[in-house]
This record gives C-alpha cells, sequence and structure tokens, in this order.
C-alpha cells in the first residue's frame, strides 16, 4: 500500500508554511508553522481512518529536518 507523504516547508518567497504533498502538490498555505501542522496531523489521521497509510514530515525554517508523524506502520528502516 502506498503511503500518503505530507511535508510542512516554510516558503521564503511569501513567508508563509506550505503543506505539500510529496510529489509536488501545495495541499495549502498557512500564516503560522502551526497552523500548517495542526492541517497536516488532520490530514494524515483522516487518510488512516480510511484505512491508509500516512505520514507528516515537518521542517524547520532552514529546510532541514525537525520531526516526523507517521499514521499506521512505521516506514521500514533500511541500513545503507
Amino acid at each position: 500500500m502506498k503511503r500518503h507523504i505530507l511535508h510542512v516547508v516554510h516558503a521564503s518567497a511569501d513567508g508563509r508554511w506550505h503543506l505539500n504533498r510529496e510529489g509536488g502538490s501545495n495541499e495549502g498555505s498557512f500564516d503560522t508553522k502551526q497552523a500548517a501542522v495542526e492541517a497536516g496531523r488532520s490530514r494524515a489521521k483522516d487518510v488512516h481512518t480510511r484505512g491508509g497509510l500516512a505520514q507528516l514530515v515537518v521542517h524547520r525554517e532552514d529546510g532541514s529536518f525537525e520531526t516526523e508523524y507517521t499514521y499506521g506502520d512505521d516506514p521500514r528502516h533500511t541500513p545503507g
């Protein structure tokens, strides 16, 4: 089953936080990071409630990884 992956990222071009679906589509833009994270968690939970797998990856303003929330089975971690 394919995992629905969302990213919360900051865009310096408009100074807003964006919720992007992996693969490029924008799911929304928000004035605050907290609002973007809350929207992402809600969408990911909805996917999981409908029987899917979901993951929300939150990035810092500089683009580096901050944290992730996984709904359903954790992604497989393999060395290398």
